[in-house]
């Protein structure tokens, strides 16, 4: 392997390499999000790779083709390594495991590896395989080229069923260069900022900076003129639309430009570093990921320049590793999807009412985002797919049913959406997000990897918490109470619990495991937050400790006095 490719398929992989992942499974799950496009809340629950697994590295149960497909995957630590036919002859052989429900038996009786012996509970698959469900593909994935013979063994087998489908070095380098983050540009910049900075902590390691900056600072930004520093935008110049015409105009008229800042959307950046300085702001690369029509317009006509035109700036530095964090700012600043029914949702009345009472209770501080494409200068938002999870595992305390969401807005829309929903709900809901994405640095092992399915759990038990003291049922009943006046105060309380609901979580998860492995049963830890049953031990657990801590050191539980009555 060259090592330019190698590189290539290193950077993509490690991107996945979160909580107790190793290597090869962080491969396995880039590879089921960027080839096989499973949904990103799925994939921890389809990996089983470890000692142990039977040569089956990961499984999906495709319920509509009623079919299985088995994956291994084998990530080569030496570059010059090349992939034989050993490994591929071990996968054609792990298809036997699922001729019939019997040899599914067998292989659960065979004792394989917890995580894979969960798997196949978890989906039914000796039932399923019973109702006429087959393997219909088995897929190798490996970082290096195939030997002889493995082609030959490929050729060989490449009319029988089920599929030997082989994604090696090549085809994955093909792949990682398709849907590779476009890189940075890589100088270091400074950028005087004309009002005060607000600096605020994102998920994980992440930061950003929000502030008013003069257009004269803008312009001269590396990479306007060839467009490089678009690179992760996906339109750039949209030609002479009426939009850039009455955009130039505004730039040509001194008048204008005093309220350019107040009628504009603003600019979105992402460095590798930032640091905010007394009288500047520091980027290390940078790329502008929205805006390229408002800069190219500003540098077209950047000697009709006034100090008085600012633009806001918002500017995201991206932690190591944590690719999805870009990927996320750069998809939502920049793409448009089809129209499903959360889109449908967005002019009925319901949504229309609730973006409107956000408005007026919270003005530029918070905003609900009902629809995709819609922008926002709020210090916070909420949008309102989220905000529906959080309700079902908050309000509903249903946290297992808050991942389904096509029924959010389907069948489930009216018992969620409900008169209880308010503005100042909303706010303590988007509170509520933020104390649980502090907590995820917490978590320990497979937790954190599965994060988008354990945050509900968080977030319904910091509610249950709240639920212990007449002050906390009150604010989850009535938060206008609280909000916003006392944000700070609230927020300190949620993080801090959330913090210590995530080490019970952690604790209990130990406990149940060795429990287990001492009556030698089966733990799955993922099933744990999937189901009503799954989390009421854990419940229970946390609310007789919430109550213990209570008595030892009173105003553990929320006892913080109402801004109004």
């Amino acid at each position: 392997m060259d090592t330019t490719s190698r590189t290539t398929l290193d950077e993509a992989f490690d991107s996945e390499l979160t909580g107790d992942r190793t290597p090869s499974a962080a491969m396995l799950a880039w590879f089921l999000l960027h080839v096989e496009r499973l949904d990103p809340e799925l994939v921890p629950d389809a990996i089983c790779d470890g000692r142990g697994d039977k040569g089956i590295d990961a499984l999906i149960v495709d319920d509509e083709q009623s079919e299985i497909v088995l994956f291994q995957g084998k990530r080569m630590e030496s570059a010059t390594k090349t992939q034989g036919d050993n490994d591929l002859r071990h996968l054609l052989g792990a298809a036997n495991y699922f001729v019939d429900e019997k040899a599914v038996e067998g292989l659960l009786a065979s004792k394989p590896n917890h995580e894979l012996r969960n798997l196949l509970t978890r989906n039914n698959v000796a039932q399923k395989v019973a109702s006429g469900y087959k393997v219909r593909r088995l897929v190798l994935v490996t970082n290096a080229s195939l030997d002889a013979s493995a082609q030959g063994l490929l050729d060989a087998v490449s009319h029988q069923e089920p599929t030997l489908d082989v994604w090696h070095q090549d085809k994955l380098v093909a792949v990682a260069e398709r849907v590779r983050r476009a890189d940075l540009r890589e100088e270091t910049v400074s950028i005087r900022p004309a009002t005060p900075v607000i600096a605020v902590d994102l998920e994980g390691e992440a930061k950003m900076a929000i502030a008013l900056v003069r257009a004269h600072e803008l312009v001269g930004l590396p990479g306007i003129e060839d467009l490089t520093l678009f690179a992760r935008n996906v339109r750039l110049s949209a030609g002479n639309t009426r939009i850039n015409k009455e955009l130039a105009a505004t730039v040509a008229d001194p008048k204008e430009h005093a309220l350019f800042p107040a009628a504009h959307n603003g600019i979105t950046v992402l460095t590798n570093g930032l640091t905010i300085g007394e009288a500047d702001i520091r980027l290390n690369g940078l790329s502008v990921v929205n805006g390229c029509q408002s800069l190219l317009a500003l540098h077209r006509g950047r000697g009709a320049l006034t100090p008085q035109l600012k633009i806001l700036v918002k500017i995201v530095e991206l932690p190591s590793r944590q690719s999805y964090i870009s990927d996320t700012i750069t998809y939502r600043a920049n793409n448009q999807n089809a129209v499903n029914i959360r889109d449908q949702r967005s002019t009925d009345g319901i949504q229309l009412g609730l973006y409107r009472a956000v408005r007026e209770e919270f003005g530029g501080e918070f905003e609900y985002v009902i629809k995709i494409g819609q922008t926002s200068q709020a210090a916070r938002t909420l949008d309102n797919t989220l905000a529906a999870q959080l309700i079902t595992a908050v309000l509903r305390e249903k946290p297992w049913a808050a991942v389904r969401k096509v029924r959010l807005f389907d069948q489930d829309y009216h018992n969620i959406f409900a008169p209880d929903v308010n503005a100042h709900v909303l706010f303590l809901l988007e509170l509520v997000n933020e104390a649980c994405n502090v907590s995820r640095e917490h978590l320990e092992g497979e937790l954190k990897s599965a994060f988008a399915s354990v945050r509900f759990t968080v977030a319904a038990l910091v509610a249950d918490v709240l639920r212990l003291s007449d002050r906390g049922a009150q604010l989850l009943a009535d938060p206008s109470a609280w909000l916003p006046a006392k944000q700070q105060e609230v927020l300190s309380w949620l993080s801090e619990r959330a913090r210590d609901v995530v080490g019970n979580i952690n604790g209990y998860v130990v406990d149940a495991a060795t429990e287990a492995q001492e009556e030698k049963r089966d733990f799955d830890a993922k099933t744990v937050f999937k189901s009503a049953s799954g989390i009421a031990p854990l419940r229970r657990e946390i609310a007789t400790v919430s109550r213990r801590v209570e008595r030892r050191e009173p105003g553990y539980l929320f006892d913080l006095a109402p801004s109004r009555l």
